[in-house]
């Protein structure tokens, strides 16, 4: 139990943070935006649903899990649509491993005993 509450609050940070630059237009993130052709409006959106999945992952902990699950499973799909468009949009290779790598972990706290 102590690893699904470690890595829901890690996971839930990270989506925090990476939807706050894509909501209060950091400069980094403006730049991966424009380098990757979306459209401002659907960056914010990815923000808006990265901070909805982290906030599932937080409430699934005190709550009900399917939160937590549900939030997982939305987070993943996230991470498979920036790999793909990571890989399109031939960004560079470490990009790639980190999505790929927070999919791994959330596919992790879906399989962790809760």
């Amino acid at each position: 139990m102590t690893l699904t509450i470690a890595l829901s609050i890690v996971l839930a940070l990270l989506f925090v943070a990476t939807g706050a630059g894509k909501l209060f237009g950091a400069k980094a993130s403006l730049e991966a935006r424009d380098h990757f052709r979306m459209n401002p409006a659907l960056w914010r959106t990815i923000g808006a649903l990265e901070w909805a999945g982290a906030a599932g992952l937080v409430v699934g902990l005190v709550t009900w899990d399917w939160v937590a699950h549900a939030a997982a499973v939305g987070l993943g799909l996230l991470m498979v649509g920036a790999t793909i468009t990571r890989l399109r949009y031939d960004s560079k290779p470490t990009g790639v491993v980190v999505d790929l790598a927070l999919l791994a972990l959330l596919i992790t706290l879906l399989f962790l005993d809760r």
